[in-house]
């Protein structure tokens, strides 16, 4: 029978770098077809869209609560940046989020036997659009809507080969040794998640380029960040965050935040 668990070696260097890399995980005939569903998703999502967007951190959000999920936009621009979460609207994509190449590895990562999605996100780089997401930890972001983040872990497969030109993802190897790195004190509730990168003026990422279908494996409190797309080539990548089984999910909170919005809605409404 075939395993896809993480063999001895490479539990040394996920517990050493703090991440595991796959090479052609996935064939180019299923690379397409996550391709295919991805881009319809987005075309679903944003068609006709003018919906009000905020700006916070680093990014450009644009909530859609009907649905449950958040658009990202590149700026003030028309080009989306990235969908989260998205597996209840595409069940294709949701199958291959439960491929046993993906869920197996977690089990040692997360420390279960039934990972189960935490969130997802479809990241966009479109050619010559598609911008940087600034170092950080995911720790962070999910601190207030997790039961432990510390137990919840990524794999990204890549959509398109991943090179510096075009954005890939790029990681500092130990990091996630420090814990909770320091964040930023300049800007909004949501940019300080994002690691203050004046106080570690020594720390060097080094990228990781990989071929489409190839996966990166990492923790909560890895360090990473990626580079704007200076290429005429896309740089699509879907991210798959599980954690053990009967937590909340980032779906589960999103809703919950609808439900009480619409609640102060409905009572704002009566009072007047």
């Amino acid at each position: 029978m075939t395993t896809y668990e993480l063999d001895s070696l490479e539990r040394e260097s996920f517990a050493r770098d703090g991440y595991v890399i796959r090479r052609d995980v996935f064939s180019a005939a299923e690379v397409e077809d996550m391709r295919k569903h991805s881009e319809a998703l987005v075309s679903e999502l944003v068609r006709d869209r003018k919906a009000r967007r905020y700006h916070v951190g680093s990014y450009t959000f644009d909530p859609d609560l009907l649905r449950g999920v958040y658009i990202k936009w590149e700026g003030d621009t028309d080009v989306v940046h990235g969908i989260e979460p998205f597996a209840h609207l595409s069940p294709p994509l949701s199958d291959w989020a439960h491929d046993s190449r993906l869920l197996e590895p977690m089990r040692a990562i997360v420390g279960c036997d039934a990972p189960m999605l935490f969130t997802e996100k479809l990241n966009l780089k479109r050619p010559r659009h598609g911008g940087p997401n600034p170092l950080h930890q995911d720790f962070p972001y999910w601190r207030s809507e997790a039961i432990d983040a510390g137990r919840i872990a990524t794999t990204i497969i890549y959509l398109d080969d991943s090179s510096v030109e075009n954005g890939c993802t790029w990681v500092v190897p130990g990091s996630h040794k420090s814990g909770m790195w320091q964040t930023r004190k300049d800007t909004d509730e949501f940019g300080a998640n994002e690691i203050d990168a004046s106080a570690y003026p020594d720390v060097k990422p080094i990228p990781v380029e990989l071929s489409a279908g190839s996966t990166v494996s990492f923790g909560a409190y890895l360090v990473h960040q990626s580079t704007p797309n200076t290429s005429d080539k896309e740089r699509r990548a879907l991210l798959f965050s599980y954690q053990p089984p009967g937590w909340p999910t980032s779906l589960d909170s999103l809703r919950q935040y609808a439900e009480e919005r619409a609640a102060r809605k409905a009572a704002k409404t009566n009072a007047s």
